[in-house]
């Protein structure tokens, strides 16, 4: 019997605007999302903390580049996921401000805040209301490309918050990493894309894995925002519901759910995002953790993170899961694309 995510005729049919065309191009769309950043006049210093406004998928390229540089930015980096600003944002603060479609309601009240309170704003997006306030203040803007779906314009988001934080002098040291990390996905992106059948297929096998099971995803230590991703994409992309935690954190609560009831566990399934080059430390004890839950889990999955880099470590681990989501809307016969309940939401 033919596998279902190898029919591309169905993939079509199932997936009409094209969701899992625009994952596929995920390393170009970050190459011309660092040539159009690049041409940004961005001359901003004297700042003691980073705050990037935004919600939804325009927040994820903010968790990223929080995840990314934790380790080597002199400067605290948050992200801010509501209407206002937390109480620190003042003066000495480079605030982000991020609204793929610019008319994000909460992005609109943050960056209004922040020109009150006095921040150093630059703002990110494809156009509508935070464009135009933007223009009016004379606020430094990156023009993003206009068309995707905010979750799918995730190259623009983050590859140009990238570029913003190297002119600002916060990714300097890291940049090398960005090549890397898109080599390790156009590499990646040949083992996943529609086309390779899914007996070699890493990506269509997980999906396969996961239809009918609610997801549980555990990130690493670097792969906190990279398991929010996941769970963010399962939601939308393919229809389901799904959780995240990570982890050492996870070591201290959500193991517990292995002692739930093994009827409820039998149709959750937890998939771990592993780094390789994470702590002896830290990786025995998540070995452990594995070997207490497998017995009660309907089933447990591990999805290893590739590259030399930080950065290709935290996107191969992400692009594996964006393709996941996507394969795992088309088996359960969902539109990858849409979003109905969200737009409901919004409409009120």
């Amino acid at each position: 019997m033919d596998a279902p995510l190898d029919d591309l005729t169905n993939i079509r049919r199932v997936d009409p605007r094209g969701m899992l065309e625009v994952i596929t191009a995920l390393p170009e769309s970050a190459e011309d999302a660092i040539e159009v950043a690049e041409k940004v006049d961005l001359k901003v210093r004297r700042f003691r903390n980073v705050v990037v406004a935004g919600m939804g998928g325009s927040a994820v390229g903010g968790l990223l580049l929080r995840d990314w540089l934790q380790q080597t930015s002199k400067v605290p980096i948050a992200v801010s996921r509501d209407y206002s600003l937390p109480g620190f944002v003042g003066r000495n603060t480079l605030l982000f401000a991020v609204s793929y479609s610019g008319g994000t309601e909460e992005t609109l009240s943050a960056f209004e805040e922040g020109r009150v309170k006095g921040a150093k704003i630059v703002a990110f997006t494809s156009g509508n209301e935070l464009w135009k306030r933007a223009k009016a203040a004379r606020i430094t803007t990156f023009k993003l490309p206009a068309g995707f779906q905010p979750r799918a314009a995730i190259a623009h988001q983050f590859l140009s918050l990238v570029v913003a934080a190297r002119k600002v002098g916060i990714a300097q040291d890291s940049w090398w990493e960005v090549r890397e990390a898109i080599n390790v996905l156009k590499a990646m992106r040949e083992e996943m894309r529609p086309e390779t059948p899914q007996w070699s297929n890493p990506a269509k096998k997980l999906a396969t894995e996961l239809h009918g099971y609610v997801p549980l995803v555990y990130g690493g230590r670097i792969h906190e925002a990279v398991a929010y991703r996941w769970n963010t994409q399962l939601n939308e992309n393919g229809k389901s519901p799904a959780g995240s935690s990570f982890i050492p954190e996870a070591f201290h609560n959500a193991i517990v759910a292995g002692e739930a009831d093994k009827k409820l566990l039998g149709n959750v399934c937890a998939v771990f995002l592993l780094d390789p080059a994470e702590d002896e430390r830290v990786t025995a004890k998540t070995r452990r953790f594995i070997d207490i839950i497998k017995p009660s889990f309907g089933k447990v999955l591990e999805v290893q993170a590739r590259g030399e880099g930080r950065l290709a470590r935290m996107l191969s681990a992400l692009y594996v899961g964006d393709y996941v989501s996507a394969y795992l809307g088309v088996l359960y016969g969902k539109d990858p694309s849409t979003v109905e309940s969200i737009d409901r939401l919004k409409r009120g």
